[in-house]
């Protein structure tokens, strides 16, 4: 809307300069500008915390599984339950290979809230009236 607007004044700059519009479009753009930001600062804060969830999960999961062990794992012959270096180091390996599916898959939302996004300003774009229909 900001750049539809932008363009219209352009167009008709010396129609703007001789009846004093600049004021009343200055306001249009000024109005359309802060909404835009405002979407883009949504935008931003959505994609942030998907990066922020791709970076802390595995991390998170692999601190859960181990104090989840530790607690209602088996239990040696003095009834502690023990987190041997094999289990541990195994377990380490196994969430490093998990990482990639894992920051992958977070990604692959942060993509899709855009693809999402997207489409519907295509459809937006796409609805609106042509100039041959008028």
């Amino acid at each position: 809307e900001r750049v539809e607007s932008i363009s219209t004044m352009l167009s008709g700059i010396r129609f703007t300069k001789l009846n004093r519009y600049e004021e009343r479009f200055f306001s249009r753009v000024m109005e359309r500008r802060k909404r835009e930001v405002r979407l883009l600062r949504t935008e931003l804060f959505y994609l942030s915390l998907t990066i922020f969830a791709t970076v802390a999960s595995p991390v998170l999961a692999s601190a859960f599984t181990f104090i989840t062990y530790s607690l209602i794992g088996p239990e040696d012959g003095e009834g502690q339950h023990v987190l041997t270096p094999s289990m541990t180091f195994t377990s380490l390996y196994l969430f490093a290979a998990l990482r990639f599916p894992i920051n992958y898959a977070g990604k692959f939302m942060g993509k899709a809230a855009q693809g999402f996004q997207a489409c519907y300003r295509f459809a937006v774009f796409f609805h609106r009236e042509s100039v041959w229909d008028l």
